[in-house]
Order: structure tokens, then C-alpha cells, then sequence
């Protein structure tokens, strides 16, 4: 498993394998800075999957459809139910970090 340092984020792909949806290069983690900061979440206003930033006292929104009902996943999520088509699901680390 990946370990976020307190001054590092990574970089994910979401992939499903029934419906195909997918999202890439999703960017989840802390620069330098305290604020802001990017979360992976979950939309099931407009059924996405991304990332978003996180502000200090402002509400995250979706960064598609700027809902403010997503749900905030663990960074360390990999594998949930398609925002689609309901079925399994993954999110893969990929071989990069940014800070």
C-alpha cells in the first residue's frame, strides 16, 4: 500500500469493467500546504468519480456537476461500486506523485 506523506499526493485511475466508465490521472492527496487539499469523492448527483479540492470552512463540491452532496472517500479506497451501473469496481494507484 501507498503512503501519503504529510507533503505528497498521488495520482489514480477509476475503471469499470461492465459498463466501461472511467476516469484517469485523478489527483487525491496535500501539496506543501495545509489547504487546500484534493479528496477523492463520489457524486450520485451526476454518478461520477473524481477528485475535488478541499478548502478551509467551504463545503467541497463535485468538480463535474458542483454538487455539494458528495461522498468523501478514504485516500486509500480501491474498490467500490461503479457510480454507473452499480457494479464492482476499482481505483489503481498509478506510479506517480506530485507535491
Amino acid at each position: 500500500m501507498l503512503v501519503l506523506s504529510r507533503h505528497m499526493g498521488i495520482v489514480v485511475d477509476f475503471k469499470c469493467g461492465f459498463c466501461k466508465y472511467e476516469e484517469t490521472n485523478i489527483g487525491v492527496g496535500r501539496g506543501k500546504n495545509e489547504f487546500p487539499f484534493l479528496v477523492l469523492f463520489r457524486c450520485d448527483n451526476c454518478k461520477s468519480i473524481g477528485s475535488t479540492w478541499v478548502y478551509d470552512k467551504k463545503i467541497p463540491l463535485c468538480s463535474i456537476c458542483y454538487h455539494d452532496e458528495i461522498i468523501i472517500l478514504p485516500d486509500d479506497t480501491r474498490r467500490l461500486n461503479c457510480p454507473k451501473c452499480g457494479e464492482p469496481a476499482v481505483i489503481t494507484p498509478r506510479d506517480e506523485t506530485w507535491e
